[in-house]
């Protein structure tokens, strides 16, 4: 991934960030804890989570040394370097103990996980009990219509430069049966279309 479409990306998602954030936390229900982002498009829920929750413990992590630099100058210009962690660690083989997060979170996981057929598994294993992962993709519940309007034309064109596809329902119920989490999710489809798990 080009960091150039990156940033695109970023920019047109920074109005979406409040809204998704407000989503996770209302299924979280904590205040506190540790939570990690992963992937490429990383950082801006992270950021905002740590300005709205300066009881979450943060880390970042994805496995492009290109996209680690951007997402660490990214938390720096925010004002949270040494307060949110950015770490390399592959996405099919987390670079974390079991049992680490309470919270973990993947917008564009649906970029990966066809292919990254132990991530499931993986953020599995690094979830607490008691834990929730957030992946998926979407605006965030309540995200008001003109925001939306006013980035879609510009993300459909980069969502398909950057290689992205669409998961129907029954594509990621697919994606799911072949991890261990078959009992542990459900998939929502508010604000976007999210696979929530919980350990």
């Amino acid at each position: 991934m080009e960091i150039v479409d990156l940033k695109r990306v970023d920019e047109l998602w920074a109005p979406t960030q409040p809204y998704i954030v407000a989503q996770i936390m209302d299924e979280y229900g904590k205040t506190s804890g540790d939570a990690l982002e992963l992937g490429p498009f990383a950082g801006g829920i992270a950021i905002e989570l740590k300005k709205q929750y300066p009881g979450l413990n943060i880390t970042i992590a994805d496995e492009q040394p290109e996209v680690i630099d951007f997402i660490r100058q990214k938390v720096a210009r925010a004002g949270f370097a040494g307060k949110i962690a950015v770490k390399k660690s592959d996405l099919g083989k987390l670079d974390f103990k079991d049992e680490s997060f309470d919270l973990v979170i993947f917008r564009g996981a649906f970029f990966f996980l066809p292919e990254k057929e132990n991530l499931l598994d993986e953020i599995f294993r690094v979830m607490k009990q008691g834990g929730l992962a957030f992946i998926g993709g979407g605006h965030g519940r309540g995200v008001p219509q003109h925001i939306i309007n006013e980035i879609a034309s510009d993300l459909r064109t980069l969502h398909g430069k950057l290689g992205g596809r669409y998961l129907s329902i029954a594509d990621l119920n697919r994606v799911v049966s072949r991890s261990s989490i078959k009992d542990k999710y459900l998939i929502k489809e508010d604000g976007g279309t999210w696979l929530n798990i919980r350990k």
